[in-house]
């Protein structure tokens, strides 16, 4: 399974990159007017899930929260404790 981090402010989750692929092929099939599970339809599909540019952009510029919040899985929340150090200053 490949999934997509998604960070916000209530944390971290987990969406599968097969439900994105999907809901981009459904918006094309309509604009497109290819049947929902045809060959082009899934073509489409695989394009993403090969892609992993593709299915991050959809994500970030095609979808909102109420498109995927059923799918995501949270993986962190702000309240956990975790950090990362990017680099060392002298000041």
């Amino acid at each position: 399974m490949k999934v997509i981090l998604v960070n916000t402010s209530k944390g971290k989750y987990h969406v599968d990159l097969e439900f994105v692929a999907k809901h981009r092929a459904n918006y094309y099939a309509g604009v497109d007017e290819v049947e929902i599970g045809s060959k082009e339809w899934q073509d489409e599909v695989d394009y993403v899930m090969n892609d992993n540019y593709e299915g991050k952009s959809w994500l970030e510029n095609n979808m909102n929260w109420r498109d995927f919040e059923e799918v995501a899985i949270k993986v962190k929340t702000e309240d956990e404790f975790w950090f990362k150090v990017d680099s060392i200053i002298i000041i």
